[in-house]
């Protein structure tokens, strides 16, 4: 099962039916989107950026989070905020030559937050 990456410019809580007729609360990205992930994709990026320096704890990850409401927001937002100082810190080639974290590192630098869920 792949994980799921939610980013934007903040997140918001929204009331969604789903086909059975069932509600539930999603959350969106701000300005922002939806991506899938593989576990080991994460764990990949993760161990690249603690080779370089990066505190794995920094990442807003939340592999025990089925259901996107249970996201600590702001915690996701804290983490985000703290992780782009910590990749500004590594190497661009080091950056730029991993596809994921790469794509995190733009999203950072372009002031979105984001969390990884399930």
């Amino acid at each position: 099962m792949p994980a799921t990456l939610v980013w934007g410019k903040g997140f918001q809580l929204e009331d969604v039916t789903d086909p059975s007729g069932g509600r539930h609360q999603e959350v969106k990205g701000i300005d922002g989107g939806t991506d899938f992930i593989s576990w080991s994709s994460v764990e990949e990026v993760k161990s690249l950026a603690e080779r370089h320096g990066v505190d794995r704890e920094t990442w807003p990850v939340y592999p025990d989070c089925e259901v996107e409401s249970d996201v600590p927001l702001e915690d996701a937002q804290k983490r985000s905020a703290a992780l782009r100082i910590a990749l500004e810190g590594m190497a661009p080639r080091v950056v730029e030559e991993d596809y994921w974290l790469s794509f995190i590192f733009r999203l950072l630098r372009d002031d979105n937050y984001f969390f990884i869920m399930v």
